[in-house]
């Protein structure tokens, strides 16, 4: 694997610590980040961006707290659960991000009304 591990489930296998590979190994790593944004979801948080620090923060700690990393497994549960409540209460993480508008998109009612 590069150092440069870009895919989230790279960056989570790198901290988790775990050098394998295996099939399964990443099949369960990647069920992990999937149970992280289903829950995320569950509670409201509708922008889920895998390059967004804060939800890459959630994520990470979601899987230590899953795969018991370290014997702290409960620290980082309540760590995830205290930043899932920010990200809920948070207007930028439970608002449905607006569409991106071209520069080129005009507002029809406006033309009109100006003509």
């Amino acid at each position: 694997m590069a150092a440069d591990a870009t895919t989230l489930t790279e960056k989570m296998r790198a901290a988790l610590r775990i050098s394998s590979t295996s099939d399964k190994i990443t099949a369960e790593i990647e069920d992990c980040i999937a149970a992280c944004k289903a829950d995320l979801a569950n509670d409201g948080i509708k922008a889920i961006n895998e390059s967004d620090a804060l939800i890459m923060r959630a994520v990470t700690l979601y899987c230590k707290a899953e795969f018991g990393y370290n014997d702290k497994a409960e620290k980082f549960r309540q760590s995830y659960d205290t930043l899932k409540m920010r990200l809920a209460l948070s207007q930028e993480y439970n608002e449905e991000p607006a569409p991106p508008v071209s520069e080129t998109d005009t507002d029809t009612e406006d033309a009109e009304s100006e003509a």
